[in-house]
């Protein structure tokens, strides 16, 4: 089992993905988006009375009201940025625990709970958001110039069963100038679920230039 987190800088958040294995972390800001996804799977398997619904409405309002207070442009928030934790402290995808890295292949592991539910199985638009987080961040690992999705082509084989931990890899399989090729596959023990081959492209010397630009002058 990976050891805890060491006091990670999350006021600091940086485009930057240092990727590698995830580990553990127990600190405030893993803490609320641990208790917002609770909350997701909470009021996805409810069947609240009018009066329950409404009373949760007022407090969930109260909380964005709060969180409001702290609102920051997409270059400084933490959300999508805690690479060293599984879900990089984002609440959009499923948690992908990730277990191996090296410069061309990943690995890792998700359980899928009703939340991403397709009636009994995982929703098909679910899978391809698994498949870009680990891709993508292999695409852009290895000290290789910033890359963009430019297409993810999906195959769905079997059932993705829910509440079941599943495995996902991912290969560097070329490159070519500025392309480069990867692919996914997805597995419930032996069984293959889904595959997908895609395309990130590099960044030209300009659009990263601007990125530069843009991320030098919210430090001033």
């Amino acid at each position: 089992m990976a050891e805890p987190a060491t006091s990670p800088d999350i006021w600091s958040p940086d485009w930057v993905d240092p990727f590698a294995p995830t580990v553990n972390a127990d600190d405030e800001y893993a803490q609320l988006v641990d208790a917002l996804r609770e909350v997701q799977e909470a009021i996805t398997r409810s069947r609240p009375t009018p009066g329950a619904a409404a009373d949760a409405a007022v407090t969930l309002r109260e909380t964005a009201r709060r969180m409001r207070a702290f609102e920051v442009d997409e270059d400084s928030q933490i959300a999508g940025k805690r690479w060293e934790i599984a879900g990089k402290g984002h609440s959009l995808a499923p948690v992908l625990h990730i277990d191996t890295v090296t410069d061309t292949f990943a690995r890792g592991t998700v359980t899928i709970g009703r939340f991403h539910s397709g009636r009994y199985a995982m929703n098909g638009g679910v899978t391809p958001l698994i498949f870009d987080e680990l891709l993508a961040r292999l695409a852009n690992s290895g000290g290789r110039p910033w890359a963009r999705t430019a297409y993810l082509n999906v195959n769905f084989r079997a059932p993705a069963p829910l509440h079941t931990e599943l495995t996902v890899t991912g290969e560097l399989t070329g490159q070519e100038g500025r392309k480069r090729f990867l692919r996914g596959a997805m597995h419930h023990g032996d069984i293959l679920v889904a595959d997908a081959e895609g395309l990130w492209v590099e960044l030209r010397h300009e659009q990263t230039q601007d990125i530069s630009r843009n991320l030098e002058g919210r430090d001033r």
